[in-house]
């Protein structure tokens, strides 16, 4: 049985498979296609503390649901940024470069870290629950 992605436009949820990132599936600005925006959940931002420095792969990048995209540091800790889902990178927020404490400050919003656009829906979305902010 097929998955209505539909469904789950517009909403956020947290990944199964990778602890600590939230995605939120959007239609391109034409409509033409979805897409996956993805960031850090508050619980984890707030472990983690002040990120100061955010590394994630250039756009055009393969990564498979569950691999590493990139990192967020803060002073010696390091925390590898898992894919939610198996797509190519379509956006990196380069707002991070300057101001990598976005995460901390809004990280469902302006503090988001990549878009992806996925390869397989019907299989990521089975491994989404929905995320209570």
């Amino acid at each position: 049985m097929a998955i209505s992605v539909s469904a789950f436009v517009g909403k956020t949820f947290v990944s199964k498979v990778t602890q600590g990132m939230w995605a939120r599936l959007e239609q391109t600005e034409d409509g033409s296609e979805i897409v996956v925006r993805v960031g850090l959940v508050r619980d984890v931002v707030e472990f983690v503390g002040m990120i100061e420095f955010v590394r994630v792969l250039p756009r055009g990048r393969l990564v498979t649901r569950g691999y590493p995209f990139g990192s967020v540091e803060h002073g010696m800790r390091v925390m590898l940024l898992r894919s939610p889902v198996s797509g190519w990178i379509v956006e990196v927020n380069e707002k991070l470069r300057e101001k990598p404490e976005l995460i901390n400050e809004d990280p469902y919003g302006e503090g988001w870290i990549a878009v992806f656009r996925p390869i397989n829906y019907e299989e990521d979305i089975k491994y989404f629950s929905e995320l209570t902010k």
